[in-house]
């Protein structure tokens, strides 16, 4: 057999070692890759899904710090004087000025449901305000956020024109009682 043996049967061999060859990288870049990298983003999904399951299972037990931290935040009666108060140092500290606060009677009690029974009420505010720049404004609306009073924004109204920038603003702010 080895008598008969050509370079033509050395060449077809060859051409069939390598045609095998380069079926087999074009089955690996276009199968065996794409699903490899299909396994990888799976395992790390479910590695994602398994630590948000056990976050969620250590935080039913524990108080939520988030909540106690807003519950900080809400006062036990109304005190409109204090929110004036926190407006005005929140504005003086951001350099606006502030033009208009108008306050609308509480529109809405939440029942929330506790140990006892407490009544979250609300009170809307309306303001206009004026400042040098649009960063001032910026720096106010964070603050105002950020205040030690629980604040919540409905509507933004922001018009800049060459010398000033003037804001409206309507927020609602929480008390119990």
């Amino acid at each position: 057999m080895i008598n008969q043996w050509t370079k033509k049967y050395t060449y077809t061999l060859i051409g069939v070692i390598v045609a095998t060859l380069i079926i087999y990288g074009i089955s690996y870049f276009s199968i065996i890759n794409p699903m490899q990298a299909e396994i990888d983003t799976m395992d790390m999904k479910v590695s994602m899904y398994e630590n948000q399951i056990t976050k969620s299972a250590i935080s039913e037990n524990k108080p939520n710090e988030e909540f106690s931290s807003v519950s900080l935040q809400v006062p036990t009666e109304k005190s409109p004087d204090d929110v004036l108060v926190n407006l005005e140092n929140i504005a003086s500290t951001a350099n606006v000025t502030i033009n208009y606060i108008g306050s609308n009677i509480n529109v809405s009690e939440i029942q929330q449901e506790d140990e006892e029974t407490k009544k979250l009420s609300e009170n809307i505010y309306s303001l206009d305000a004026t400042a040098a720049n649009l960063g001032d404004i910026n720096v106010f609306l964070s603050k105002v956020l950020e205040s030690e009073r629980l604040m919540m924004i409905d509507t933004i109204n922001i018009q800049q024109d060459e010398d000033q920038v003037f804001l409206t603003i309507s927020f609602k702010t929480y008390y119990t009682g």
